[in-house]
């Protein structure tokens, strides 16, 4: 069984040429190339790697939830950050690894990851460059002879971060320890060394360590042809929340497997038919359903509504408008929710609170930073009001967003 691994170009062609390497089932390497994908030479499985230039890994800390609503708590508190339209861009999230571990996620270009998800032959994986360093607690610059790297720090993010014959660094670690030394006493403290996995003498590495306060220390140049068969079947695969097709399997393979085929297909085929006929009826019932919701409305004289979503909404104003008339709250007004997380909110120290804004039955709440202790003290009091609240940084502060509970 061979495999064929890709350094896919940066910043990402799917018609550029591509250095790859093919290995044995013992990870030998048994060629070397470069060509574009429709010249890649064939083998079993296919793994490539997505350049750091054109991934980011962020960290993040999260309150304990479900992978559903992780998802969307990492899409929103990565809102501000992002430098393109969200749109335009893919979010792969993985779990934390433990309790207290904070949510890694992996930021790709949308287009780039639908075209690696859709290439035939297909893709076995697609990992980010930066996944293959070594995770061992401590920052790893990365940059192989092409002066092409990237660090990854301690919580697993990284950022690209280009090593050359200069003894400044670059711009972006050196912007990333600053963050870090601000943030003294959280995660994302500054380092108390980092290991160079790149070309470097002893006067830069010198000169790092008197111009950037932290120790840089030599380790070994690095190279995706030496990183092991382990790390590669360990690194995520960034287009996980995407639809991936999976590998043909060889015809004498799949020839075995003809008559198991021959049964699913007519399970299959029993299946479709009894979800049709449940479809069919389903729709019959919601039909009648919505029909009676638009002659509710029109006995109520309310004219026209071409359809029963338009029914429901005159007769929610209506009701609404009748409970106001009446001078009493109606579900999805703005002071209810208020009334309810006034209370919470008051116990915070004065100027914590720095905007609110509502809309559709939602609170946000923008905050300023606060201590871990308060943070949970304050989900509490907020879910204890009966409200559903979720938290996330944004803007060198907190954000906090509540809806009532159902």
């Amino acid at each position: 069984m061979t495999t064929l691994r890709v350094r896919l170009p940066v910043p990402f062609d799917p018609s550029a040429p591509a250095a790859w390497w093919r290995v044995d089932d013992q990870g030998r390497i048994v060629e070397r190339g470069t060509s574009s994908p429709p010249a890649w030479p064939a083998a079993d499985r296919i793994e490539a790697v997505l350049g750091a230039g054109d991934v980011r890994i962020v960290a993040l800390e999260l309150p304990p939830m479900n992978d559903a609503r992780r998802a969307t708590a990492a899409a929103f508190a990565l809102e501000d950050q992002l430098a393109a339209p969200a749109d335009t861009m893919h979010l792969a999230v993985t779990a934390p690894a433990s309790s207290g571990a904070p949510t890694v996620v992996r930021i790709a270009d949308r287009a780039a990851v639908t075209w690696l998800a859709a290439r035939r032959p297909a893709i076995d994986r697609v990992v980010a460059e930066p996944d293959l360093a070594p995770s061992d607690g401590t920052w790893r610059w990365c940059a192989g002879a092409d002066g092409r790297g990237f660090v990854r720090r301690s919580d697993g993010s990284a950022f690209a971060a280009d090593a050359s014959g200069s003894s400044e660094l670059p711009a972006e670690l050196a912007a990333a320890l600053a963050h870090a030394r601000r943030d003294a006493g959280a995660a994302g403290a500054p380092p108390a060394r980092i290991v160079v996995d790149a070309p470097a003498d002893a006067p830069r590495l010198a000169a790092w360590t008197q111009a950037a306060g932290v120790t840089f220390v030599q380790g070994t140049p690095w190279s995706l042809e030496r990183v092991p068969d382990a790390s590669w079947r360990s690194a995520p695969d960034v287009r996980a929340g995407h639809s991936i097709l999976p590998s043909a399997a060889p015809a004498s393979i799949a020839r075995r497997f003809v008559p198991a085929v021959a049964l699913a297909l007519v399970a299959l085929a029993l299946h479709v038919g009894l979800t049709a006929a449940g479809w069919t009826h389903d729709r019959y019932v919601a039909w009648r359903a919505d029909r009676a919701v638009v002659e509710l409305a029109r006995g109520a004289g309310i004219d026209p509504v071409p359809d029963a979503r338009a029914a429901e909404a005159a007769l929610a104003k209506r009701a609404t408008g009748a409970l106001h008339a009446s001078a009493r709250m109606a579900e999805g007004d703005a002071l209810p929710l208020i009334a309810r997380a006034a209370g919470p909110l008051a116990t915070l120290p004065p100027g914590s609170v720095r905007k609110l804004t509502y809309g559709d039955r939602r609170l946000v709440a923008d905050l300023g930073a606060l201590d871990e202790a308060r943070v949970a003290r304050l989900m509490r009091d907020l879910r204890a009001a009966g409200l559903a609240p979720v938290a996330a940084q944004a803007g060198g502060g907190l954000r906090i967003v509540a809806t009532p509970e159902s």
